[in-house]
């Protein structure tokens, strides 16, 4: 992220943390809730917004606090873990265990689709979903993590449907880069 001074939700998300440094809380939850107001948000940026106007003390609308706006999947290979990250804005991240990634930002229905469905998927299972406290993951087997408004929550040992869909759309996602590279 550059911040340049140059209006946008990144600079006065940045704004509103000197706010708070400088003890003024209140115009920072205005700035922050202001950056809920504008157009064409990504999901990540409603994400971080509403991380940091929770920890200013505020909490999203009852309506839409648990609304699932993104998942991550995380799943063991080897002694480590591949990642996979879908937000219903159609952006997706894929982060190999080996270190390469594969970072999708261009709109494409096909890929918003597979994000959707793979998002969908967890709607089954999200009533065992806990508070993530910890950034530890699971000695065996893949976890979900649920991204809200109200924070994220996780889903340890998912259904197969689940793992299912988040294939789908690595594989897609792989197939892409491919087909781009050569």
């Amino acid at each position: 992220m550059r911040l340049d001074g140059q209006p946008g939700p990144h600079q006065t998300i940045a704004d509103a943390s000197q706010l708070v440094e400088e003890g003024r809380k209140e115009a920072a939850i205005a700035r922050l809730r202001g950056v809920l107001e504008m157009p064409n948000l990504e999901t990540r940026t409603v994400l971080w917004t509403w991380s940091a106007l929770r920890e200013l003390g505020e909490n999203p609308d009852p309506k839409q606090a648990f609304e699932v706006l993104g998942i991550v999947m995380e799943i063991p290979s080897g002694d480590s873990y591949d990642s996979l990250a879908a937000y219903v804005d159609g952006s997706a991240r894929y982060l190999n265990f080996s270190g390469k990634a594969i970072f999708w930002d261009t709109p494409d229905a096909k890929i918003k689709t597979l994000c959707r469905a793979l998002i969908d998927s967890t709607i089954p299972a999200s009533a065992g979903a806990k508070p993530r406290t910890s950034l530890l993951l699971p000695k065996r087997g893949a976890q979900i993590t649920l991204l809200t408004r109200s924070g994220n929550f996780a889903i340890t040992a998912p259904p197969a449907t689940v793992v299912n869909a988040g294939a789908a759309l690595m594989m897609e996602m792989i197939k892409r880069t491919k087909e781009n590279e050569g």
